[in-house]
């Protein structure tokens, strides 16, 4: 029933992600946790990934990602978190 379905495949592929700060440092609190919240959810709508659940602590991100078989699960997480990180970097720097 929550299948998703193409012409010669059935799927359902669901990944738990967490990545770190560099050395655990706690920046991802206040605008900058939100303005994250948000990248994110942009570049997972434009790559046609599904978030289900997901959470932005101080010192990390966790997410329940949906995505499509074609695409790699070191792809999604390169997509994430690059796109992400070098926007916070151009609005956040200081």
């Amino acid at each position: 029933e929550n299948y998703k379905k193409g012409s010669h495949r059935v799927w359902d592929c669901k990944y738990d992600l967490v990545w770190t700060t560099k050395y655990r440092n706690q920046v991802l609190d206040g605008d900058v946790g939100c303005r994250c919240r948000e990248l994110l959810r942009e570049i997972a709508q434009s790559k046609e990934m599904t978030i289900y659940a997901g959470s932005i602590n101080r010192d990390h991100v966790h997410m329940l990602i949906g995505i499509l078989p074609n695409l790699s699960v070191s792809k999604a997480v390169q997509y994430l978190k690059g796109k992400s990180s070098h926007k916070l970097l151009s609005e956040y720097s200081s």
